[in-house]
């Protein structure tokens, strides 16, 4: 985080390290976009504060349809060869195409295997849970632990994509950077693994265990046999004496 962060121009609080004030003021004095992550920066920061991504050309917002759900207020839309990232220049909210991120995620993860950074904490952690509805579709977005285990709780619409609220976004791809995402990836390999192996062994078990029911339902039948034919005979053996 920033030491000298400068005080809002509306309100006159401290901005944030993105150079954003509380949610709920317009007030900015970031102006510099990150073409790595679409986070807005401080004029004189040589790298993204949220990502690390040396900041130059930047990206030129779209005029957008859909509102935010947050502000009711229009997106700036960027666009990329892999899908669509709208920002809201109020509440610092994005929605993010799932082909976007997947691709925002695997390039923050080349980047930490050169490049290591850990993980930043959030700023303000929100414990309130909350659901947020999908600005396209207006169908409420399922929350979820992105990766299991990063700590930054994601809303996603299965169709059009992944709200990250103000600030958010940095800090996943800082977490894929420090090699979060990989890891997570690994842990799913194994536990599918083990669920496989798991699945087999409790296959074998049930098959032994069928095997054995019927040997044991074999030697029922056989001693059964045995015992009719022994009757008979017996049975035999009397009447010729």
């Amino acid at each position: 985080m920033r030491a000298d962060r400068s005080p809002c121009p509306r309100c006159g609080l401290l901005t944030n390290a993105e150079g954003r004030c509380y949610p709920g003021c317009q007030g900015s004095l970031a102006t510099v976009r990150c073409g790595g992550c679409y986070q807005l920066n401080l004029p004189d920061a040589e790298r993204c504060d949220g990502c690390g991504h040396e900041l130059g050309l930047e990206p030129i917002p779209e005029p957008d349809a859909l509102l935010c759900a947050e502000c009711g207020v229009p997106f700036s839309a960027f666009r990329a060869a892999a899908g669509l990232l709208r920002d809201c220049g109020r509440c610092g909210g994005q929605l993010v195409d799932h082909a976007l991120l997947l691709d925002l995620l695997e390039r923050r993860e080349s980047y930490g295997t050169s490049a290591p950074r850990p993980p930043r904490r959030p700023e303000h952690v929100d414990v309130r849970v909350r659901y947020v509805r999908c600005p396209a579709c207006g169908q409420r977005m399922n929350r979820k632990n992105f990766a299991g285990k990063s700590g930054i709780i994601v809303d996603i619409c299965r169709e059009h994509g992944t709200w990250f609220d103000r600030g958010e976004l940095p800090q996943l791809l800082a977490f894929a950077a420090s090699g979060g995402t990989a890891r997570a990836r690994q842990q799913q390999i194994e536990e599918e693994a083990r669920s496989r192996r798991e699945a087999e062994i409790a296959r074998e078990a049930a098959r032994r265990a069928s095997a054995v029911v019927a040997a044991s339902s074999w030697e029922s039948r056989w001693n059964n046999r045995r015992a009719a034919v022994q009757e008979l005979l017996d049975l035999l053996w009397q009447i010729t004496r």
